[in-house]
């Protein structure tokens, strides 16, 4: 048991340091392609992906739920969608990101099995 929380303290850690380093890229701005933006797709894309590759249990902890879940983030998402001048322009914020989201994850899907790779 200790050694999974180790692999997700681990994957999450390193998920946290590389949104921080592509957040100091892209900084915050007030529009709807933030990099948390940026950031939540291409994590819903590399998941999408993940889904489609048959890992050994190990795996799926230190890249699934720790590294992605480190990475991407729901609660900045949802403080940027805050930010947005009108309850109108929050809502569109929420849609696109979550479009978006679905439309990557699914690319990464149809990708991943179209490689079909097992790890």
């Amino acid at each position: 048991m200790m050694g999974r929380f180790l692999l997700v303290m681990g994957g999450a850690g390193l998920g946290a340091l590389l949104r921080y380093l592509l957040l100091a890229i892209f900084p915050l701005k007030k529009s709807y392609f933030t990099g948390i933006f940026w950031i939540n797709v291409l994590g819903s894309l590399v998941m999408g992906f993940l889904f489609t590759v048959h890992l050994d249990q190990k795996l799926v902890i230190l890249l699934e739920t720790g590294l992605l879940g480190g990475f991407t983030t729901f609660s900045t998402m949802m403080t940027e969608s805050a930010q947005q001048q009108n309850g109108q322009r929050q809502m569109v914020y929420l849609l696109v990101q979550l479009l978006a989201g679905l439309v990557a994850f699914t690319i990464g899907l149809v990708a991943g099995q179209l490689l079909e790779i097992r790890l």
